[in-house]
């Protein structure tokens, strides 16, 4: 996959550098600043025309949790892990009461969605942590469609069980389909060989080396990955909360078009995934359309989420996550007619064949941005010298 351009890097820290240079040539600096509940905020929300209000409640619990045959204590959301799905249309407004049962304070980061700043769930930035027994409610538009999820982003609290997925639906849905699956894949050690919070003591003590439980490892690496791929040693990888010797299954018919709404909730592990079997076509990433694209297998990093259709055979099927670099694999299955299920190692060919990468993929004419140009020669240096002269020549700042 390519790298990140380094350019676009150094331009986005400059326009952060320059927005403060900026604040700061005035002496009324308050003007500079946009707050959560400001007049900005509420015309945004107002051009969004929102719709109807959905509620939805979560708790946040510590208990134990099955992953099939295999009994961990956790932190997850109502007890189950993935957590329950939240569903509404593009448009309406989620209001959603979080219940900290923890013995933690906690938060709710809702990964993917372009919302208000103050719902963000990042604590002690966007807002104030939710503290244990107590309760927080979460509004704001879902202005996008699209496969997101939600999270802590409280500590290492995802490296245990407390995500699920956020489906925003298309109320003018393009896609063709019959039927959809969503598709969540972790790597597991909660409640197996320590806690996540353990683990971190280990990265911070040093990296590469082995201490206390033996989390860390050397030698995981991967080509499709460019070389590293993860520093830490998991006992289990799992797909929808299930381990590969008791595997999450979707029952169907042949001829069925699925929609699979794949999502990587790991903290260390890319996944390649294929079904056995089946080509893929890509419809979106990170919740939005592209030109749908045929591949063999999928690589999906921490945090990504692909959509694919696939139009299903007749017999048992395997959809296997292969953990790069680790050796090991998350297994699901497919089920549309009779036959035997597969061994818990089982690797179809197809994870050998075309991958796609993300210089192939383009987005869907109705997404594409606008092309603008800032017309020519300024560079980086330029732009930082440019906001410096204007403060010198303008200390107003206006």
């Amino acid at each position: 996959m390519p790298a990140v351009n380094r350019r676009t890097l150094l331009r986005a820290g400059l326009g952060l550098a320059g927005a403060g240079l900026l604040a700061a040539c005035g002496e009324d600096r308050s003007t500079a600043f946009v707050t959560p509940d400001g007049e900005e905020v509420r015309a945004a929300e107002a051009r969004r025309q929102p719709g109807a209000i959905r509620e939805v409640r979560l708790t946040a619990v510590a208990g134990p949790v099955d992953l099939g045959g295999l009994s961990v204590t956790t932190w997850s959301y109502d007890g189950r892990l993935p957590g329950p799905p939240i569903r509404l249309t593009a448009g309406e407004v989620l209001r959603a009461t979080l219940t900290n049962r923890l013995p933690a304070e906690t938060t709710v980061h809702w990964h993917g969605l372009a919302l208000r700043n103050d719902n963000d769930g990042v604590p002690d930035v966007t807002q104030k942590p939710v503290p244990a027994g107590g309760e927080h409610t979460y509004q704001f538009t879902a202005a996008h469609p699209g496969t997101y999820w939600f999270h802590p982003h409280t500590g290492v609290q995802l490296d245990r069980g407390l995500y699920a997925p956020l489906i925003v639906e298309d109320p003018h849905e393009p896609l063709q389909y019959d039927d959809e699956w969503i598709v969540i894949l972790d790597d597991w050690l909660d409640g197996v060989t320590g806690t996540p919070d353990d683990v971190l003591a280990e990265l911070r003590h040093g990296m590469g080396a082995m201490h206390g439980g033996g989390h860390m490892m050397t030698g995981a690496s991967s080509a499709l990955l460019g070389g590293d791929a993860g520093d830490v040693t998991y006992p289990h990888f799992l797909l929808n909360g299930r381990l590969p010797t008791a595997p999450a299954t979707y029952q169907g018919r042949p001829g069925t078009r699925l929609r699979l709404r794949i999502l990587n909730a790991g903290g260390d592990t890319a996944f390649r995934i294929a079904l056995g079997g089946h080509r893929m076509t890509v419809t979106h990433t990170d919740g939005f359309p592209v030109q749908p694209f045929d591949t063999d297998a999928l690589l999906v990093g921490m945090g990504e989420r692909y959509d694919v259709v696939v139009t299903l055979g007749d017999g048992v099927f395997p959809l296997v996550a292969n953990a790069e670099g680790k050796g090991a694999a998350a297994l699901g299955l497919v089920r549309t007619g009779s036959g035997t299920a597969p061994s818990a190692g089982v690797r179809p060919r197809e994870l050998d064949g075309r991958i796609v990468a993300y210089r192939q993929l383009k987005a869907a004419e109705a997404e594409r941005l606008v092309d603008r140009h800032l017309g020519g020669a300024e560079d980086d240096r330029d732009i930082e010298r440019n906001i410096v002269e204007r403060c010198h020549s303008n200390p107003s700042g206006r």
